[in-house]
């Protein structure tokens, strides 16, 4: 029996070659996209925290408004029920106050967070503590994708 040998020509060693480089190409090329994409996806994402965070420090700004109000009302007056009237009163715009809960919401751009506070009695510390403190997106559903 005759054993054949399988020789390989210059040709194929180039054809081999070159279908390497194709494939460390197409590597190369994906690698790229990838890269973009999570570029594209970091700044969406370091935006979106910026606004949140933008939101949520005006949001606590307001909450140091109020109680500099509620300190002041304080100082004014002892009793409970003269004491919510005469916040009712002075609150800044854009608040409203239901019983013992005042409420808020600080919008930007398709983002809205709705701060509602809820306010203790009189001479007890601290004046105001957070009752709900959500975020909303308002997305269109065109944009889902």
């Amino acid at each position: 029996m005759n054993k054949r040998k399988i020789a390989l020509g210059p040709g194929a060693a180039s054809l081999i070659l070159i279908v390497v480089m194709l494939s460390l190409c197409m590597l190369a090329m994906l690698a790229q996209i990838g890269s973009r994409n999570d570029l594209s996806l970091a700044s969406r994402s370091a935006m979106m925290i910026s606004r949140v965070y933008h939101l949520s420090a005006n949001s606590e700004r307001k909450l140091a408004e109020l109680d500099t109000l509620l300190a002041k009302c304080q100082q004014e007056t002892q009793d409970q029920a003269a004491y919510l009237e005469l916040v009712a009163q002075n609150l800044p715009e854009g608040m409203e106050i239901e019983d013992k809960l005042i409420s808020w919401t600080e919008p930007l751009d398709n983002r809205t967070m709705n701060c509602v506070v809820e306010l203790a009695d009189p001479g007890e510390m601290p004046r105001a503590k957070w009752v709900n403190y959500k975020l909303k997106v308002d997305e269109p559903e065109e944009e889902w994708e």
